[in-house]
């Protein structure tokens, strides 16, 4: 091989070359997946439930941060984003081949016979924009997981209150049953010796059958919250061994000036879309420098039979922007970008706005919820025992004693209906108004005209 071929083959090396550590960096930096959350084996959740006591709320909350897929599809969009930011950062692949010239010439196999390597090299660093660009995707899918995780557990939260209040409504009904029954036996005996009417038999009789009819609706309601829990766990078929915990909130009363400076300042709805925004900059930033020409290098090299030679050819080209200047794409990333600066303030009002309808339950409910704890409740209750006594000292009839037992009881069904009311609201504003954890996890960014080729950009 002549020295000017050998030279001229070096310098395409280097070319080549010089892109190798940024590539073998990047596959190095690639996610495999292996960050994915596993779903829990059968063995592992039968391992969980086979304890001998109820579920608490935080082995239910282990169970849906394990097994619930919406959570999988978050991992499987963050994953997706990188693997488009490793695919739009690669530099285009050399093509070599086979050449000749003037095959049969004088009957020889030809003036030339070579090959040749082509190498396109992409300037302005749109490689580099390309990729920051899908990684910004990722970093919204992070955001959106983390987001979908916390509906999750919100979900799990305001679930697993409603079943335990479901649960404790049953027991509530089950005595009002029992004291519909105290009362229909008096009522019966009292007929016996005349001291009250048919009327009053039929009465007590009649509130005794709607009593029975609460509690199976009860007893449905507690079977259908729990298939509602264990849905958003992703364990369906998890036996019901009963719940333990308590309705009881320790945390302290939410300010409306608290809960929406909470809100607006940590949501990850709001975090998402301001790195949208970020997203939008990059783009704008890449299709700006689209129109930069590509440097298109040809190289070869071959045996010349005419002349007995080693020869070597060079060719370099540019695509010129002469007709085609990218402004129509640069124009809808100008737009997408001002579109995504508006929602951050459409979504601040929308969580606003969402917040205000929230908070109005929570400080009725707590304001219902205290006044049943320190009044309604305690009062009902002396009540029933003053008349308990009075009984005993012959001064009351029984069925005065059952009257206020079953006021009593009832007052502590809504008591409970109220308790559900408050913690639900509660979880919401803490979890950041964040519910629906069995909606598939939105994508990052919705496709368009820009991600509509072949080589992402």
């Amino acid at each position: 091989m002549s020295r000017s071929t050998y030279y001229a083959l070096l310098a395409v090396a280097c070319v080549l070359m010089s892109s190798l550590p940024e590539l073998l960096a990047q596959h190095a930096g690639h996610s495999n997946g292996s960050d994915v959350l596993p779903l829990q084996s059968e063995s592992d959740i039968e391992a969980m439930t086979s304890q001998t006591g109820p579920l608490s709320l935080d082995a239910l909350e282990s169970l849906a941060l394990a097994n619930n897929p919406t959570l999988q599809q978050g991992q499987a969009q963050i994953r997706a984003a990188r693997g488009a930011a490793y695919q739009a950062g690669l530099a285009p692949n050399p093509i070599v081949g086979y050449t000749s010239d003037q095959v049969g010439i004088n009957g020889t196999a030809g003036e030339l016979q070579g090959g040749f390597i082509s190498q396109e090299i992409v300037t302005g660093g749109k490689l580099k924009l390309s990729r920051a660009k899908y990684m910004q995707r990722a970093s919204i899918a992070q955001t959106n997981l983390y987001a979908q995780q916390q509906r999750v557990l919100n979900d799990v939260r305001i679930q697993f209150y409603s079943t335990l209040a479901a649960q404790q409504l049953v027991s509530v009904h089950e005595k009002l049953v029992a004291n519909a029954e105290d009362n229909v036996q008096t009522h019966r005996e009292m007929l016996n010796i005349g001291q009250t009417s048919e009327s009053d038999v039929l009465r007590v009789e009649v509130e005794q059958q709607r009593d029975r009819l609460n509690l199976r609706k009860a007893e449905r309601e507690f079977d259908q919250n729990w298939r509602m829990l264990t849905s958003v766990t992703g364990v369906p078929n998890l036996t019901n061994p009963g719940l333990s915990g308590s309705l009881a909130s320790h945390e302290e009363s939410l300010t409306w000036d608290q809960a929406l400076s909470q809100l607006l300042s940590t949501s990850p709805e709001l975090q998402a879309a301001r790195q949208k925004i970020q997203h939008d900059q990059i783009t704008v930033r890449r299709e700006r420098v689209q129109p930069i020409p590509d440097l298109l290098i040809d190289v070869n090299t071959g045996r010349n039979f005419e002349t007995r030679d080693n020869v070597v050819g060079i060719t370099a080209g540019i695509n010129l922007p002469v007709f085609n200047r990218n402004r129509g794409t640069i124009e809808q990333a100008q737009a997408d970008l001002s579109r995504a600066c508006a929602e951050v303030r459409r979504l601040e009002l929308e969580l606003q706005n969402r917040l205000a309808a929230e908070f109005q339950l929570y400080e009725t409910s707590r304001d219902r919820v205290e006044e049943y704890e320190s009044t309604i409740l305690p009062k009902a209750k002396q009540s029933h025992a003053l008349l308990v006594e009075s009984y005993r000292q012959r001064r009351a009839p029984w069925t005065d004693a059952l009257m206020a037992q079953r006021m009593y009881l009832s007052l502590g069904a809504e008591y409970l209906d109220n308790l559900r009311q408050f913690r639900e609201a509660d979880v919401k504003i803490r979890g950041l108004l964040l519910t629906g954890g069995l909606t598939e996890p939105g994508q990052p960014v919705g496709g368009g005209h820009i991600d509509a080729v072949a080589q992402p950009r």
